[in-house]
C-alpha cells in the first residue's frame, strides 16, 4: 500500500479591530434582506442554576456549566438582589453552544453589566468573529441579535454589556452553510452564504451602532441569502474545484481520487464598512478510505488515514499499516452498531497504538490482581451501513510500553469505508 498523503491546511485571516473608525459608507441601492423575526419557544432548564446575592458594591461570579461570567459593577444595583445563571435548551435557530437564563428578568441595572461567554470549546461553529455575538429572547418570543462589546481571542471569550437580564444565546449572524461537510471523492456540495437578520451595510460587523438613543440590534428569523452588496469574491484553498458560482452560493466538487483524506476550504471574502479582510469559511473533508484521530493523556488530537474496516465473520478490523500519525493503529470489534468493552481474547475487542517495541494498548498489568486485565472504556459504533462505519473509542486505562505497568487515558474517533470480502 502506498503511503497515504495527509494535506495540512493553514489559513491566516487578517481581521479588522473592534472599535476602529469606520470608513465613510457609500450609498448602496440594493434593498436590505427581508428577515422576519421568528417566534421561538422558551428554553427549558437543563441543569442547576448558580445563584449569588449581590448588592450595591457589585461582584463577579460564573457558571462553569454555562461558560458564562457576570461582572456587575459597583452602583449597578440599589439593593441586594439574588442573581442567577441557569443552563437552558437552545431555541435560537442561529444559536451556537450553551444557551443560558439570567435572572431576575424584570431587573433593570443602573450601570451596564458585562456578560462574558467562553466560546473556545465550540470555536469550529463560529463562522466569523466580526459577525458573532449575543442575542436575547424578547417577551414576544423572538430572539434579538445585539452583537458584542469586545472579544478576547487569546482566551476565546466574547463580552456584551447589558442593562437587563433575559434568556441569552451566542450566535452567528452571518455564516456559510454548511460550515463543515464530509464528501466522498467526486461528490458535489452546494455552499450558501446566509444571514439571519436584516442587513444594514454599516451594521454588518459588531459592535453594532444602531439608531441614537435606542438599543442596537435586529430580530432573528429564518435565514435568507446574503445580499450581493456584501459579497466580494469566492475562493478555494485545497483540492477540488468550484464548478459553479451564482452570487451568494457556489457548487464545490471534490477531486475524483483521494488517498486517505484531505481538506478543502471554501472562502467567501466580504465587502464590509471598515478596512480589513473578512472571510467566511466552509471546511470540506474528502474521505478516500477513511481516517482516525486520537488523543493520548489529554493531549492534542492526532489525525491520520486508515484502511477500510475489513470484516471477517463478525469481526471488524481498522488499521494504518504504514504508521501514519506516529504509530501503528489497530482497532477491532465484534459486531455492528453498539458498544463493545475491551477483552483479552485473541479475536476480541481491542485497541493498539504501537510505537517501536512499546506504545499503548487496551490492557494493563494490575498489581492488585497480579495479572493482565482489560482496560476500561469501550468502542462505540454510532453509524454503520454497507459502505461506511463511524464511531469513537475511550481507553481510560491504556497500558503503556512492553511491560504495561503504567497507564494513561486515550480517546478518539474514526470514519472508514467498510470492506466485506
Amino acid at each position: 500500500m502506498e503511503k497515504l498523503n495527509v494535506y495540512l491546511l493553514s489559513i491566516v485571516c487578517a481581521v479588522g479591530l473592534l472599535g476602529c473608525k469606520k470608513d465613510k459608507v457609500k450609498p448602496v441601492a440594493e434593498e436590505n434582506a427581508a428577515v422576519v423575526g421568528l417566534v421561538r419557544p422558551k428554553g427549558v432548564s437543563t441543569g442547576t442554576a448558580v445563584t449569588r446575592r449581590i448588592g450595591p458594591d457589585g461582584g463577579v461570579f460564573a457558571s462553569l456549566e454555562c461558560g458564562v461570567t457576570l461582572n456587575i459593577p459597583a452602583g449597578a444595583l440599589k439593593e441586594d438582589v439574588t442573581i442567577g445563571i441557569e443552563p437552558i435548551t437552545r431555541t435560537n435557530i442561529a444559536g451556537v453552544g450553551q444557551s443560558f437564563r439570567l435572572t431576575p428578568h424584570d431587573l433593570q441595572f443602573e450601570k451596564p453589566v458585562s456578560v462574558t461567554y467562553t466560546y473556545d470549546i465550540e470555536a469550529d461553529s463560529v463562522a466569523m468573529l466580526e459577525t458573532f455575538g449575543f442575542a436575547y429572547q424578547m417577551a414576544n418570543g423572538v430572539w434579538k441579535f445585539v452583537g458584542a462589546s469586545s472579544y478576547d481571542i487569546q482566551w476565546g471569550t466574547v463580552t456584551f454589556k447589558t442593562t437587563h437580564f433575559s434568556d441569552w444565546s451566542v450566535m452567528n449572524r452571518v455564516s456559510l452553510s454548511p460550515l463543515h461537510a464530509s464528501l466522498e471523492p467526486g461528490e458535489k456540495q452546494v455552499v450558501k452564504a446566509l444571514i439571519y437578520t436584516e442587513s444594514k451595510y454599516e451594521d454588518l460587523l459588531v459592535p453594532l451602532t444602531g439608531d441614537a438613543g435606542t438599543e442596537p440590534g435586529y430580530p432573528v428569523g429564518t435565514p435568507v441569502p446574503l445580499p450581493a452588496k456584501f459579497i466580494k469574491s469566492w475562493d478555494l484553498t485545497g483540492p477540488g474545484n468550484i464548478i459553479n458560482s451564482n452570487g451568494n452560493l457556489i457548487t464545490y466538487q471534490a477531486p475524483a481520487l483521494v488517498n486517505g483524506y484531505t481538506i478543502a476550504t471554501v472562502n467567501l471574502s466580504l465587502n464590509a464598512p471598515v478596512t480589513g479582510a473578512f472571510l467566511l469559511l466552509s471546511n470540506i473533508e474528502i474521505t478516500g478510505d477513511g481516517w482516525a484521530e486520537l488523543s493520548i493523556g489529554g493531549g492534542a488530537m492526532t489525525k491520520f488515514p486508515i484502511t477500510p474496516a475489513v470484516k471477517s465473520g463478525q469481526r471488524y478490523l481498522l488499521s494504518n499499516p504504514e504508521a501514519e500519525g506516529g504509530g501503528q493503529f489497530l482497532l477491532t470489534w465484534n459486531g455492528g452498531l453498539g458498544t463493545y468493552a475491551y477483552d483479552l481474547t485473541a479475536t476480541g475487542n481491542k485497541f493498539h497504538f504501537l510505537i517501536g517495541n512499546g506504545g499503548y494498548t487496551s490492557a494493563y498489568v494490575d498489581p492488585q490482581q497480579a495479572g493482565l486485565v482489560a482496560s476500561g472504556g469501550s468502542i462505540n459504533i454510532t453509524k454503520m451501513d454497507e459502505k461506511w462505519v463511524e464511531g469513537n473509542f475511550t481507553v481510560p486505562n491504556a497500558g503503556i510500553g512492553p511491560m504495561l505497568l503504567q497507564t494513561t487515558n486515550i480517546n478518539g474517533r474514526f470514519r472508514a469505508r467498510v470492506y466485506i470480502p
